[in-house]
C-alpha cells in the first residue's frame, strides 16, 4: 500500500510541477520607499537542508539555542547569540521531519519511519521507535507522550522516556494525497489532528481515544486530484479559536474544546495561518495573501502580487507581515492594506520552513541548509 501511495504522490507532484510552468510566478516590483529592512545578525551553513527533496525541517528556538537537522543525518545546536555551534552529531537517519521538542529533548522523524529523540544538551542519541511509514510531520510532546504521525494515515502516541508504543489511532489516507502533513497541536490534555481525508480530530493524549472531530472538506469531483482535500496547513490555536483550512478549498473556524463550527469560507491552502488582534492572515494555494476578519471571515484586503511564488504560512513580526518564498527572498506586507513595505533575500535556495521568532530576531532556513538570523533595523526618510 505504501508503494501505491508514493506513485500516486509521484504523480500528483508532477502535475503540480506541470501547474507551476503554466502558472508562471509573478515577477518582483522594486519597492520603492522601504519602510522596513534588515540586517544579518549572523548566518551559517547548517548542513544539506532538504538534499533536494521535499522535507518538512524547520529551525527549532528555545531560549538561546536553535536547532536544526538536515536530510542527510547531522543534527546540530547554535547558540543564537553569534551563531556558534554548541554540538553537532552525525548520523545515519533520513530526518525530513523536525526538530519538535519536548522532555528535554529534540525530536525528528525520518524518511524510513523512525522517530529519534535527542537530548538537547548533549546531541546524545536517547531513543529510536520504528512506526513503518515515513514520519512526514514533526513529533510533538505532551502529557509525557510524544505524538507522531505517519503518511499512511496513522497516529502514534509514544512514551516520551523511551519511546514505547503506547496507542495507535488509525484512519486509512485517501488513495492519492499531497506531499505533507501539519504537525500535531497539543491543546492540555487533547492533541489536535488534521487529516488527509479532511477532517480534524482531537484525540486524548494519554489514551488515543477520539474527544471530538469535524469535518473541514467533503471530497467532491471525478478525478482523484479533484478530491484532495489533505488538511496540510499547520493548525493555529487563538483564544480557543482553532483555525484550519484544507487544500480542498474550505477556511474553517472550530470551537477547540467541542469542535463546534463557528464559521467558514471558500478558500484553499496548504501553508498555514497567523492571527493578530481581530485580523486572520492566510496563503492560499495561488499565492495570494489573505487578511481576514477574525469573527466573520469578512475579507478586508488580499494581496497577489506574490502570486505562484511558492509562499511560506505568514508571521507576525514586529508589528508586520513576512512571508518568505521560493527564490530565497523574504517579504514584509503591511497589515492594513497588503502592500509590499520590505524585501530581503538571506538565502539564493528556496525558503519552505516557515520563518521562527524569538525576542527582537527572526529564524529563517533554506532548503540548501543556510540559516539566518535576522533583525529589522531603522528605516531613513
Amino acid at each position: 500500500m505504501r508503494i501505491g501511495i508514493v506513485t500516486l504522490a509521484a504523480v500528483l507532484l508532477a502535475a503540480c510541477a506541470s501547474n507551476e510552468v503554466a502558472n508562471k510566478p509573478a515577477e518582483l516590483a522594486d519597492v520603492e520607499t522601504p519602510e522596513v529592512k534588515f540586517k544579518r545578525a549572523w548566518s551559517k551553513d547548517v548542513g544539506a537542508g532538504s538534499a533536494g527533496k521535499f522535507a518538512a525541517l524547520v529551525p527549532l528556538v528555545v531560549d538561546t539555542r536553535v536547532f536544526t537537522a538536515d536530510a542527510k543525518g547531522r543534527i546540530r545546536a547554535l547558540d543564537t547569540g553569534a551563531g556558534a555551534t554548541l554540538w553537532s552529531k552525525s548520523t545515519d537517519y533520513r530526518f525530513v521531519a523536525g526538530p519538535g521538542l519536548g522532555n528535554g529533548q529534540v525530536l525528528l522523524g525520518t524518511l524510513d519511519g523512525e522517530v529519534v529523540a535527542f537530548d538537547t544538551v548533549t546531541g546524545e542519541e536517547r531513543w529510536r521507535t520504528v512506526v513503518d511509514a515515513e514520519v512526514l510531520a514533526a513529533p510533538v510532546e505532551g502529557g509525557g507522550r510524544v505524538v507522531t504521525r505517519t503518511v499512511d494515515g496513522r497516529v502514534f502516541g509514544l512514551d516520551a522516556d523511551n519511546g514505547e508504543r503506547e496507542w495507535e489511532f488509525n484512519r486509512a489516507a485517501p488513495a492519492l494525497t499531497l506531499r505533507g502533513l501539519s504537525d500535531p497541536l497539543v491543546r492540555g490534555g487533547n492533541t489536535i489532528i488534521g487529516l488527509d481525508t479532511g477532517h480534524v480530530i482531537s484525540l486524548d493524549t494519554r489514551t488515543g481515544d477520539v474527544d471530538w472531530e469535524q469535518l473541514i472538506r467533503e471530497p467532491t469531483g471525478r478525478s482523484e486530484l479533484e478530491r484532495i482535500v489533505d488538511v496540510d496547513a499547520q493548525l493555529l490555536l487563538d483564544d480557543g479559536r482553532l483555525f484550519t483550512a484544507s487544500y480542498g478549498g474550505e477556511l474553517v473556524v472550530l470551537s477547540a474544546v467541542t469542535g463546534r463550527e463557528i464559521w467558514r469560507r471558500n478558500l484553499q491552502s496548504y501553508t498555514g495561518m497567523a492571527v493578530n488582534g481581530d485580523q486572520l492572515y492566510v496563503t492560499d494555494a495561488a499565492g495570494t495573501v489573505w487578511a481576514l476578519d477574525v469573527v466573520t471571515g469578512a475579507a478586508i484586503w488580499d494581496q497577489s502580487d506574490l502570486s505562484y511564488r511558492g509562499l511560506t504560512q505568514p508571521v507576525w513580526f514586529r508589528g508586520n507581515l513576512i512571508v518568505g518564498d521560493y527564490e530565497g527572498y523574504l517579504h514584509v506586507l503591511s497589515p492594513a492594506d497588503g502592500r509590499v513595505i520590505g524585501r530581503s533575500r538571506p538565502a539564493r535556495d528556496a525558503i519552505r520552513a516557515t520563518p521562527r521568532i524569538e525576542g527582537e530576531r527572526l529564524y529563517v532556513l533554506a532548503t540548501d541548509g543556510t540559516l539566518a538570523a535576522l533583525e529589522t533595523v531603522p528605516v531613513e526618510p
